[in-house]
């Protein structure tokens, strides 16, 4: 009976031993994300083509990681979504409609970043 209570409380504690650490990594990378984020825009250099702005495509919050397709050699990669959508949103920036600053997607497109939507985690 004592090996059994024993080897519960043990398992027990490993497990919330576990779950401290994930929370922590998941805070850290949260907060990697948050710091990287301030630093730059959550848009590419293109705007949609049916908006005439850059589109935010709002991924769960869980979703940390995007895969960004090229035509080509070599292209394809694996980034990090940065950016959280947050609730209290002010809206769009100086720049949209300024001429000259975005570029529309090209007639023959060689990347996905040139289609002007842009993957950004939903709120909590």
């Amino acid at each position: 009976m004592n090996k059994q209570i024993a080897c519960l409380l043990a398992a027990s504690f490993l497990t919330a031993f576990t779950a401290v650490e994930d929370a922590r990594a998941e805070n850290l990378a949260d907060r990697w994300a948050a710091r990287h984020a301030r630093g730059m825009s959550w848009h590419s250099q293109y705007y949609h083509t049916a908006t005439g702005l850059p589109v935010a495509l709002v991924v769960p919050p869980t979703a940390h990681m995007q895969t960004r397709w090229g035509w080509g050699v070599a292209q394809n990669t694996m980034t990090p979504i940065y950016h959280q959508f947050r609730r209290s949103y002010p809206g769009g920036g100086a720049d949209y409609g300024a001429e000259g600053l975005m570029m529309p997607t090209p007639i023959h497109p060689s990347h996905t970043d040139q289609f002007g939507v842009n993957y950004i985690r939903g709120p909590y």
